[in-house]
């Protein structure tokens, strides 16, 4: 029993540095690949390649001589640490796969210190090397970002070698010397002659941008040229066409050898796209827009000058036919009238509109004629219509305040006639209303008035009788005589209406005067005021005894307007 549980103390004893043993190798094993996996890292670092370049490099720069000289040391220094590091490496692996794990682990820790300071050679020569390089590394990620731009124009141009048409055979000369180009920057790369590849570069790139532009450019110019610009030129020349059958006045233009220059410009841009001299077509293309607006221009302003003056000169030619007509009118006017009204000497202003109208009619004959003989440009026969328009204008309203003068003073003399007569009429009736009321006691003033009243009436006739006829007395006389005669017809009127009440009143108050003594003598009151003339004291005194006898009365005679029986009733 004893000896069955050492024995199984001794297992366990063995399992466990068994397991302990196998632990150790596997960690010494993790820090070897590490090592290892930090040397693959150093060796990669191409500092040969680099030393290779900044040698080459120091043979074209005398300046650089001396720091290659101290690369190259360093370099030297890299290669011992690294070859060091690869012994020891080396050794450690065999011990490792020997399971030697402490001389392994022994190899580890050597290793240490020489990873450490070999990495830090080797890394601050890497960056020595890469500052002495920048200016090659610079123009490399250049000329890979011009090569980039370079095959995506080259598939452009070849999955749309249609849109180029005879453009084609020039843009592949073209591709063909950028590669060329290419290959010269690559061999003075290598050489490491940088400013040479440096200017090299700036050459593919002015070439690449120039292709960029054609190729972007071209299809728009084959478009104008072959499409817009061809399709405004036979437009053009219809148009022309159109307006000399139609009548339109062009040959003062020369549209024929300006339209030929149109055309011989359009066909040499054409062929200048085989070419692609796109500076020159550019300015072909805006010079051929320059000139076929310029075309449009002036045939569409002599289009629109025969359409304006067909349309407006019939109407002009008519108002100056109707000045003739109202200029003899006025002639005549002031013939019959001159004398009565006493109008300034127009002798003079009436010989000087003749004049105007005789020019007028000379005009009016002239433009007429050469419009029918069609040898004049529309526009300029455009600006005579404007001066003849402008003159008809200036007659016109000379004319008009002429007649309209001569007609008002003709008609002021008709109107103050016709309010005469009006005037008379109501004199008339005024005189009647006073008679046929046989109105008591009626004062002299009204008499008086009734005299003033005829003599405004004399002086309005006496006044028409004068020549010249003084318009503005006239015109006076007339309004004061109408404000006096209305004045009076009014005043007449509310008395011989304030009569009528008062009679029907007395009237009215009889039938109570044998029931009430003092309605007899209110009313014998109101009787003795009427006989007096006194109306308004006459009509108070009745009114009110009735208003005794009916209360209201007076209101519904008086503002409502009707008979005393129906306000009665009321």
């Amino acid at each position: 029993m004893g000896i069955l549980i050492v024995g199984i103390i001794l297992i366990a004893f063995i399992i466990i540095i068994l397991i302990v043993r196998s632990i150790r190798l596997k960690r010494a094993k993790k820090d070897f690949d590490a090592l290892e996996l930090r040397f693959t890292e150093l060796k990669g670092i191409p500092l040969s390649f680099k030393l290779n370049k900044a040698v080459s490099l120091s043979k074209v720069n005398t300046n650089l001589k001396d720091d290659v000289v101290s690369f190259q040391e360093e370099y030297e220094k890299t290669q011992e640490g690294l070859k060091e590091y690869s012994v020891l490496l080396a050794e450690t692996d065999d011990f490792i796969f020997s399971k030697k794990i402490k001389k392994a682990n022994q190899c580890i820790n050597q290793l240490e210190p020489v990873v450490a300071n070999t990495s830090r050679i080797v890394l601050a020569l890497d960056a020595k090397l890469e500052k002495v390089l920048e200016q090659e590394n610079t123009q490399r990620e250049s000329i890979n970002t011009l090569k980039e731009r370079f095959r995506v124009l080259k598939r452009e141009l070849m999955e749309h070698r249609s849109d180029y048409h005879t453009s084609i055979e020039n843009l592949d000369s073209s591709i063909k010397n950028i590669e060329e180009m290419f290959s010269i920057f690559e061999e003075w790369m290598f050489a490491s002659e940088f400013d040479k590849a440096a200017d090299k570069q700036m050459e593919i790139q002015v070439e690449i941008e120039n292709l960029e532009h054609a190729l972007h450019a071209l299809p728009d110019y084959y478009q104008q040229l072959k499409g817009t610009l061809t399709a405004a030129t036979d437009e053009l020349t219809y148009l022309y066409s159109s307006s000399k059958a139609k009548g339109v006045y062009l040959d003062h233009l020369d549209i024929d050898k300006r339209l030929e220059v149109i055309r011989e410009l359009l066909s040499e841009s054409l062929a200048k796209l085989s070419d692609v001299d796109l500076p020159t077509i550019e300015k072909d293309i805006d010079d051929l827009e320059v000139r076929i607006v310029s075309v449009k221009e002036d045939i569409d302003k002599e289009n629109d000058a025969y359409v304006q003056l067909h349309e407006k000169v019939s109407p002009l030619f008519e108002r100056v036919k109707d000045l003739n007509k109202r200029y003899e009118i006025i002639r005549e006017l002031y013939d019959r009238v001159n004398v009565r009204f006493g109008f300034d000497n127009w002798t003079a202003r009436l010989e000087k509109d003749e004049v105007m109208l005789d020019e007028l009619n000379e005009q009016r004959f002239r433009l007429e004629k050469v419009i029918s003989e069609n040898t004049v440009p529309f526009s300029t026969l455009f600006l005579s219509y404007e001066e003849l328009d402008t003159m008809v204008q200036k007659l016109e309203i000379e004319c008009k305040e002429m007649q309209q003068r001569l007609e008002s003073a003709c008609s002021d003399e008709e109107r103050a006639k016709e309010q005469m007569i009006k005037l008379q009429l109501i004199v008339n009736e005024i005189r009647i209303k006073i008679e046929k009321n046989h109105l008591p006691n009626v004062s002299e003033k009204y008499d008086d008035d009734l005299i003033m009243a005829n003599k405004h009436i004399e002086d309005i006739k006496a006044i028409l009788l004068i020549t010249p006829l003084n318009v503005e007395a006239l015109n006076a006389k007339i309004e004061e005589s109408i404000d006096y005669i209305y004045t009076l017809y009014n005043s007449v009127n509310n008395l011989v209406g304030m009569a009528i009440m008062v009679e029907n009143a007395i009237l009215f108050g009889n039938k109570y005067r044998s029931e009430y003594a003092e309605v007899d003598n209110e009313l014998t009151r109101a009787e003795l005021c009427f006989n007096n003339g006194q109306y308004t004291k006459s009509l108070k005194i009745a009114m009110n005894i009735i208003e005794k006898l009916h209360p209201g009365v007076y209101e519904n005679l008086v503002k409502k307007g009707v008979d005393i029986n129906e306000a009665i009733q009321i």
